[in-house]
């Protein structure tokens, strides 16, 4: 999993932070941090380590939603065929703050076209 040229000591760490900050951020790779020759922390970039919390945050999703086990309704599975999930998996690619951030642009489209249609009458 770790290649060996990732592997560092704590106080090596500590002397070249900035290389090892532009490493981070160059690669995506993550630093294993070693003291005393053992293996103690592991380093990440931000935006990495955002990208592995997210992949785990909707495997847990999905196996929380397939190991509820529940027949599915058959209105429900006549409706499933017919609808196109490019858009929905799309979304999920998404993070939540990026999720977020869309469902605010739409609230404030939605609200711009209210007035609009209000203006109109």
């Amino acid at each position: 999993m770790f290649r060996v040229a990732d592997i560092f000591s704590l106080s090596d760490f500590q002397r070249t932070t900035r290389e090892h900050i532009r490493r981070l951020r160059e690669t995506g790779r993550p630093e294993v941090l070693t003291v005393n020759g053992r293996a103690e922390l592991v380093v990440y970039d931000a935006a990495a380590y955002q990208e592995i919390a997210d992949r785990l945050e909707r495997r847990r999703s999905v196996a929380a939603i397939e190991s509820t086990n529940l027949e599915a309704d058959p209105v429900v599975v006549a409706y499933k065929r017919d609808v196109d999930r490019t858009l929905l998996r799309e979304n999920l690619r998404r993070t939540v703050q990026q999720r977020v951030e869309n469902l605010m642009a739409l609230q404030q489209l939605a609200s711009e076209a209210r007035r609009a249609g209000d203006a109109t009458l």
